[in-house]
């Protein structure tokens, strides 16, 4: 077992009240299924944008590094056939890789997916990031072991993939004021990997 130790702090979130849904608010979903285009992010705090890589495997030159996390776009737009599970949809502050809200986007809804990957080379310390969409909704999160396999569907083609799911001690912040719909990461490490699967509606109607 490896690592971690969660760290404090976070962004100006919404007022909204937190809840742990089942299912994706209507609203939201509406919203999903009317998208049409995907809307690129902005990685910022650490985080760069990248073409779909070859591997993330551990240790791919590149790919680790002690100042940067990696961002890239997996596939979308696409219409869901099943449900997807996620681990959250919902405002919060720097909770960690235990956090599980059980929802579950469901089928019809149109959307886009984007991989958030972390490998520092010396094995120790953190690494943090942001990705922002300007006009998109980030719908959900999958960053635990059971939904990252369950939603491998969802892989960039080409690249291949070795999950590693975010920790207890790992932390995440996600905004989704309007303007914002931002999340922001802390990985912290031993000999292993961290991931984030951001799922997105595209582009706002």
């Amino acid at each position: 077992m490896h690592r971690r130790k969660a760290l404090g702090g976070g962004l100006v979130l919404s007022t909204t009240a937190w809840m742990a849904p089942s299912v994706l608010t209507l609203d939201r979903v509406a919203a999903a299924t009317a998208s049409v285009a995907t809307d690129i992010p902005v990685a910022s705090g650490g985080a760069t944008f990248i073409p779909p890589p070859a591997t993330i495997r551990e240790g791919t030159t590149g790919l680790d590094s002690n100042t940067n996390t990696f961002v890239f776009q997996e596939v979308g737009p696409i219409t869901l056939t099943a449900g997807l599970a996620v681990n959250r949809v919902t405002a919060g502050s720097g909770f960690g890789g235990n956090s599980n809200q059980n929802a579950t986007i469901p089928a019809g809804t149109q959307i886009c997916s984007f991989y958030a990957h972390g490998d520092r080379l010396d094995d120790s310390g953190s690494l943090t990031g942001t990705m922002t969409f300007g006009s998109a909704s980030i719908i959900g999160l999958i960053y635990r072991t059971a939904q990252l396999n369950s939603s491998s569907f969802l892989r960039a083609p080409g690249t291949t993939y070795f999950n590693g799911p975010m920790e207890n001690s790992d932390s995440m912040w996600l905004d989704l004021t309007p303007g914002a719909n931002s999340v922001r990461w802390n990985m912290r490490f031993g000999p292993a990997l961290d991931g984030i699967r951001v799922i997105t509606n595209c582009c706002a109607p």
